[in-house]
C-alpha cells in the first residue's frame, strides 16, 4: 500500500537533514523564501523552539497554502529522483556507547571505531569498573540512525559474556508474548529466566 504523506510530514523529515536540504536548495530562486524562513531558527535540534506551523510560514514567505504544500513536495520528491542526481551525505560519524550491568548504567561518547564489533562479540572495558562493577561486556545491540549530516551510532553493551542460545531464547520469548518489553527492561535476565521456566 502507497504511504500518503502529508506536508506536515515531509517538513519534519525535510528539517531531519536540514543542512542537506538548505545546500541543495538554498540558491534556487524559487525555494530562497521558504529555505530563508527554515534557516533562521534550528527547529531540529532546539527543543525550546517548536516546528512552524504551516500558516505561520506562509504569513512569514507569503506563499499561498497550495504553493507551499508543492514546494515542500517537490523539494522531498527531488531528493528521491534519480534523475536529479542528488546524493545524501552524512560525512560526519558520531558514536555513543551504552553499558548496562545489572541495572547499573553508563554511557560515553567516542569517536568512530575502525572496526565495529558486532552482536555477541565480548569487550573488556577496564575504565569502567569502578562506574558500572564490572570490565567485561558484550554487544547487544547496535543502532544507525542518519540525520542532518550525521550517522549516529549506538552501540550496546551489556556485562557479562555472550550466551548465543540466551539470546536467541530471549527474543523468542519476546515475539511469542511470553514476555514484553516492560519484562525486558525492568527484570533481570535471571527474572526473566524464572519467568520462563528456566
Amino acid at each position: 500500500m502507497r504511504h500518503s504523506s502529508t506536508p506536515k510530514e515531509i517538513l519534519y523529515s525535510i528539517l531531519s537533514i536540514w543542512p542537506q536540504v538548505s545546500k541543495e536548495f538554498g540558491n534556487k530562486e524559487k525555494y530562497k523564501p521558504l529555505i530563508s524562513f527554515l534557516s533562521a531558527k534550528d527547529y531540529y535540534n532546539d527543543y525550546d523552539i517548536p516546528y512552524p506551523k504551516m500558516k505561520e510560514i506562509e504569513s512569514v514567505t507569503g506563499l499561498k497554502s497550495y504553493q507551499l504544500r508543492k514546494q515542500l513536495t517537490e523539494i522531498y520528491d527531488k531528493l528521491f529522483a534519480f534523475d536529479e542526481g542528488f546524493e545524501f551525505e552524512f560525512n560526519k560519524t558520531t558514536m555513543l556507547v551504552h553499558v548496562e550491568y545489572n541495572k547499573n548504567f553508563g554511557a560515553f561518547n567516542c569517536k568512530p571505531l575502525k572496526y565495529l564489533p558486532r552482536i555477541g562479540e565480548n569487550i573488556s572495558l577496564r575504565f569502567l569498573k569502578a562506574k558500572i562493577g564490572i570490565d567485561f561486556f558484550y554487544v547487544q545491540d547496535i543502532k544507525h540512525s542518519f540525520e542532518e549530516n550525521r550517522h549516529i551510532i549506538d552501540l550496546y553493551l551489556k556485562g557479562g559474556i555472550f550466551n548465543s542460545y540466551w539470546y536467541y531464547r530471549k527474543h523468542k520469548a519476546e515475539e511469542l508474548n511470553e514476555i514484553n518489553l516492560r519484562d525486558i527492561y525492568d527484570l533481570y535476565d535471571f527474572q526473566i529466566k524464572e519467568k520462563l521456566g528456566f
